[in-house]
C-alpha cells in the first residue's frame, strides 16, 4: 500500500491507521521487555523494567499523534466530489488540520490560484477570522506577500468561488510556497 502524502486526500484516514500501529507497536515494545525482566529476575527492580519505562515515552508521544488524527474528520466523499467538479485544475490541498496557540482548525479543502488562498470549514464553531488572520501573519513571516486569504463555512459560496478561481488569468508564482507553508502548518 503507498502511503498517502500530507495534502491529499484521505491523508488524515491514512495516517489514523498508521499513528494506531505505531502507537500499539510501541506500546507492546515497552510491554514486552517489562514482563520479560520481570519474569526472568522475578521482580520489578531489573534494568530492563528501566528500559520499558523510558520506551514509555516514544510510545505516548505517538499516542498524542493519534489522538489528534483522531479528533479530525477528514474531507468526506461528498465534498471531495462536489469540490472536484468545480476546483478544476486548480492547486488544492487536502485534509489541513492547522494548529495554532489557541485552538486547531479543520479545513478539509483548500486552493490557491491569482494570490488567493481559499478553504471551506464545515465546522459552524469554526472561527473563520482567527484561522484567516493566522495564515496571513504565516505568509508575511515566511516572506509571502499581498495573499489574500478566505476560509468559508457555506458550501455553496466556496463553489461558487472556486469556478471564480478557475477562470481567472493570471500568472501564480507563489503557489508552491503558500502550498509547501500551509502544509508545514498542518498536522
Amino acid at each position: 500500500m503507498q502511503r498517502i502524502k500530507k495534502g491529499e486526500y484521505g491523508y488524515i484516514k491514512s495516517q489514523k491507521k498508521w499513528a494506531a500501529a505505531k502507537t500499539a507497536l510501541l506500546f507492546l515494545v515497552s510491554l514486552s521487555l517489562y514482563l520479560s525482566g520481570y519474569i526472568t529476575t522475578g521482580s520489578n527492580k531489573n534494568l530492563l523494567t528501566i528500559v520499558a519505562v523510558l520506551g514509555c515515552l516514544p510510545a505516548s508521544k505517538s499516542a498524542v499523534n493519534l489522538i489528534m488524527y483522531l479528533r479530525a474528520k477528514g474531507c468526506g466523499e461528498e465534498l471531495r466530489e462536489k469540490v472536484a467538479a468545480h476546483a478544476g485544475t486548480l492547486p488544492a490541498l487536502y485534509d489541513c488540520v492547522l494548529t495554532t496557540y489557541e485552538a486547531s482548525y479543520e479545513i478539509p479543502h483548500m486552493v490557491f490560484r491569482g494570490n488567493n488562498l481559499i478553504g471551506i470549514a464545515l465546522d459552524p464553531k469554526c472561527r473563520t477570522a482567527s484561522v484567516e488572520k493566522h495564515l496571513s501573519e504565516m505568509c508575511g513571516r515566511n516572506g509571502i506577500k499581498d495573499v489574500n486569504v478566505k476560509i468559508f463555512t457555506d458550501v455553496t459560496k466556496y463553489l461558487n468561488r472556486l469556478v471564480q478561481l478557475q477562470e481567472l488569468e493570471c500568472e501564480d508564482t507563489q503557489t508552491e510556497a503558500v502550498l509547501a507553508l500551509v502544509k508545514a502548518l498542518s498536522i
